[in-house]
């Protein structure tokens, strides 16, 4: 029985192993290009979002539902709805954050923790920027279905939040549909966006109001 065990365990972790292989340079090349393309023609982004949040000192997961947008060249918003409300929302020239009727507001240009984080959340939503980024080392996993690209950080202030970046890499439109992020204390949160629309006209004000 203990050997029949073993030999499932082998073959599962063969099967999974074998959906992804890793890049050549000429496949790395083609998807970068490819995913740099698709950034340039993407204006702006919405959608759902479901975010899934794996705690290390838990059994359970906290699962989180709301609304993204993105506009070119640095506009985000996150908006979640449940379990609670809570929006998150950068111009590239400030980052707020808004919880019942209080709302923080810190200038990117001020916090090079938050520089960081703001380009983060732009290049795992648009892709831009996290190719050539001299805060992460690429690893590039290619699949039937869709690509992986690992992100190890090399720099302090990345490292001190993560331990890793996996981005989910839509085939054949080259599109980022999933982020998963391990913090260096073991938790992980993986974003999974659905319902995509893109380049519809989106207000300038959605990412200056909470």
């Amino acid at each position: 029985m203990k050997q029949l065990i073993i030999t499932l365990l082998l073959l599962i972790s063969a099967n999974v192993s074998a959906q992804y292989s890793e890049a050549t340079d000429a496949q790395s090349k083609e998807l970068i290009a490819a995913i740099t393309k698709s950034s340039e023609e993407m204006k702006s982004m919405q959608c759902d979002f479901l975010q899934v949040k794996e705690l290390s000192f838990m059994d359970d997961k906290v699962t989180s539902e709301g609304r993204m947008f993105f506009k070119q060249p640095k506009s985000i918003r996150w908006e979640y709805s449940k379990p609670y409300k809570y929006v998150f929302t950068t111009d590239g020239k400030n980052i707020s954050m808004t919880s019942g009727d209080k709302t923080n507001k810190v200038p990117v240009r001020q916090s090079k923790l938050f520089d960081k984080i703001s380009r983060v959340m732009v290049g795992g939503v648009s892709g831009a920027g996290l190719m050539d980024s001299s805060d992460f080392s690429i690893k590039i996993l290619i699949g039937q279905k869709d690509s992986k690209i690992v992100l190890t950080p090399t720099e302090k202030e990345v490292k001190d939040l993560f331990s890793v970046i996996h981005l989910t890499i839509s085939k054949p439109e080259a599109r980022i549909v999933a982020v998963e992020m391990t913090e260096k204390t073991g938790d992980k949160t993986t974003i999974t966006l659905k319902n995509v629309k893109y380049n519809e006209d989106i207000s300038d004000t959605l990412f200056s109001n909470p």
